[in-house]
């Protein structure tokens, strides 16, 4: 039985792994711990499935250790929204516990420090996302060129005019049900410009050997070309599910009929396009910063939360947000790797100062 712990258990994520739980579909996995923010729905949780729970911010990282050690768990599933889940993610490193990662913010801005720190503990990063739960397996024993990551694209790609696109047309996505701040990334595309770090980062990737395609049908995952030629695709329904699960319990341990069967049969259709730079700045912007170094991916983290709250509250128009982080990295942010999680503090200060005062 694998005990696991979920960090951001009423979160998007949270509530789908817990739903396949229900579903009895990973029988061998019991939730050692819950926690969550502040949402009501997490003590109902903790009565349903017999497990301690406790109100715990991301951020508050000596909490978080201790509530972890006493959980003792097998894995932890972080599944905390934004830059809050990088003190978590480094909390479970200190505990020495592998950790199914769906929070891209603490390898972006954690970079080489919190992966080191990983690799000193013998802790393993297993990416829950699709697209990098996809390299992941796709990756084993294989020559690779580069990567191919998909984008849905949004659900604001065939506006014209982006000066005028609302918080309600922003939030509707039109394959993935997510939380708010993550569906106006995956407007902008700066959620795809969060993964193309994230893979960089995690896999080795230069920026110029990592491909975004728009893929409106969100069924290829991501894929890799290979020194021959050949390109290698993770074909699935657009459901959260399956990564999760397989980070959790990990992949060929009895896992079955996890998602449903793509209709072959019956036919269906996958499509790919390429994105525009001037119709989606953000990614352009993050390949930017992934170039420049450590700083400016932090500075991109944080400057992106403040202009997605600021457009989310009225305060700045759908493309204000990117005017806000362009104006941000164009601040001198270092190339330098930060080699403690002071320095990625001091670094995120300076850029949330700088931020909010543009919005």
């Amino acid at each position: 039985m694998t005990r696991l712990l979920i960090l951001g258990a009423t979160g998007s994520i949270g509530t789908t792994c817990l739903n396949a739980l229900r579903k009895g579909l990973a029988p061998d996995i019991s939730i050692a711990g819950l926690t969550a923010s502040s949402s009501p729905a997490l003590l109902s949780l903790a009565d349903e499935f017999s497990a301690p729970a406790e109100y715990i911010d991301g951020s508050d990282a000596d909490k978080m250790d201790e509530f972890i050690r006493k959980a003792s768990p097998d894995i932890i599933l972080n599944a905390i929204a934004g830059s809050a889940g990088l003190p978590a993610t480094l909390a479970a490193i200190g505990c020495g516990c592998d950790i199914a990662l769906a929070n891209k913010e603490s390898v972006v801005m954690g970079g080489r420090f919190m992966l080191g720190r990983a690799e000193e503990k013998g802790v393993r990063i297993i990416p829950v996302d699709s697209e990098h739960s996809a390299i992941y397996h796709l990756l084993r024993g294989r020559k690779e060129r580069r990567l191919i990551i998909t984008a849905s694209g949004g659900p604001c790609i065939d506006r014209q005019d982006i000066t005028s696109v609302t918080v309600e047309e922003a939030l509707r996505h039109p394959t993935w049900k997510m939380g708010r701040k993550i569906t106006i990334d995956s407007a902008t595309l700066a959620n795809k410009g969060l993964e193309v770090m994230e893979a960089s980062l995690l896999f080795g990737f230069q920026p110029d050997d990592i491909t975004v395609t728009i893929h409106r049908q969100s069924e290829v995952h991501s894929m890799i070309e290979t020194d021959e030629g050949a390109v290698y695709a993770l074909i699935s329904p657009p459901d959260m599910t399956l990564p999760i699960l397989t980070a959790v319990q990990g992949e060929g341990t009895g896992l079955r009929d996890i998602v449903s069967p793509l209709p072959f049969e019956k036919g269906f259709s996958l499509t790919f396009e390429p994105w525009k730079e001037e119709r989606f700045p953000m990614l352009a912007l993050a390949y930017e910063a992934l170039r420049t170094g450590g700083g400016a991916r932090i500075a991109y983290c944080r400057a992106d939360e403040c202009a997605v709250n600021a457009f989310l509250s009225g305060k700045i128009p759908f493309d204000g947000i990117a005017n806000a982080v362009r104006e941000v990295l164009s601040q001198g942010f270092t190339e330098k790797e930060p080699s403690s999680y002071s320095e990625i503090l001091e670094i995120d200060s300076i850029a949330r100062e700088r931020a909010e005062a543009l919005c």
